[in-house]
C-alpha cells in the first residue's frame, strides 16, 4: 500500500490532551476511530544515517519501522516512510508471521533477516522502540484528518525494559495535497495561534536514549 499526504505537526507540553480535544471539537472535528496504542520499532543504517539526515536538516529523508497496534503482534506492518519538507509518502506491507512475545526483538530480527536477505538488500540495524496512545479525528467535510499522541515513551532495542518518557503531546494534521488551500484557510481562521514544529518520534527518542548512554 502506498500513501501520499501532507503532514503538519504541533508539539505541546504534557497534559494538553483535553485542551486539544476541545480545540478539535469546537472546530468541527469528530472522533473517527477508537483510540489505539501504537508500538513501533525503528531500524536505521549501521551509521544511523536516517537519524543524522533528520538532525542535519536534510530535506529529503526516510525512516523504516515495524509497527503494530494494541499489542497485537500477529499483525505487524513493515513501513518505509519518505518525507520531503511537509510532503510524505509511505509504503506499507503486512508481515504474516508469528512473533515470540517474550523475545520480540530477537524474533523480529530472525524473521526480517530471512525475509529480506534473500536478495541481499537488507542491511539495517534495530535501534529503538516507541510506544504511545493515539486518538483519531476527522473534519466534518472529511478533508482533514487529525491525531493526538500522548504518553510517548521509548526504549533501546537491546533492552525493552528500559523506558524513557517524553514530555510532549503531539497534534498532527494530515491531508491530501489537493486540500492544502483548504487547510491553510482553516489554520489561518481557527488555530493560527499554534506554531508548526519539526518533530520526529524516532529522532526525539534517539537523542534522548543517546544522551542517556543507551545508544552508542
Amino acid at each position: 500500500m502506498n500513501e501520499y499526504r501532507i503532514e503538519k505537526k504541533f508539539v505541546l507540553g504534557k497534559l494538553k490532551n483535553d485542551f486539544l480535544k476541545k480545540l478539535l471539537l469546537i472546530n468541527g472535528f469528530n472522533k473517527q476511530y477508537p483510540d489505539r496504542n501504537i508500538s513501533s520499532i525503528y531500524l536505521d543504517t549501521l551509521n544511523y544515517n536516517f537519524a543524522k539526515d533528520n538532525i542535519n536538516g536534510v530535506s529529503r529523508r526516510k525512516k523504516i519501522r515495524l509497527r503494530w497496534y494494541n499489542d497485537n503482534l500477529d499483525k505487524i506492518s513493515y513501513e518505509e516512510k519518505n518525507k520531503e519538507n511537509f510532503n510524505v509518502w509511505k509504503k506499507t506491507s503486512k508481515l504474516n508471521f508469528e512473533i515470540d512475545k517474550t523475545k520480540i526483538i530477537e524474533s523480529l530480527k530472525n524473521k526480517i533477516s530471512n525475509l529480506y536477505n534473500k536478495n541481499n538488500n537488507f542491511n539495517y540495524k534495530f535501534v529503538l522502540k516507541t510506544n504511545y496512545t493515539r486518538s483519531y479525528w476527522i473534519s466534518n467535510n472529511k478533508k482533514i484528518r487529525a491525531t493526538i499522541d500522548i504518553n510517548i515513551n521509548t526504549s533501546p532495542a537491546n533492552d525493552l525494559t528500559r523506558k524513557l518518557y517524553l514530555g510532549e503531546t503531539i497534534l498532527e494534521f494530515k491531508f491530501d495535497p489537493i486540500n492544502e488551500i483548504h487547510f491553510r484557510n482553516f489554520f489561518n481562521k481557527k488555530i493560527s495561534f499554534l506554531r508548526t514544529n519539526k518533530y520526529s518520534k524516532y529522532v526525539r527518542s534517539f537523542i534522548e536514549l543517546e544522551n542517556s548512554g543507551l545508544i552508542n
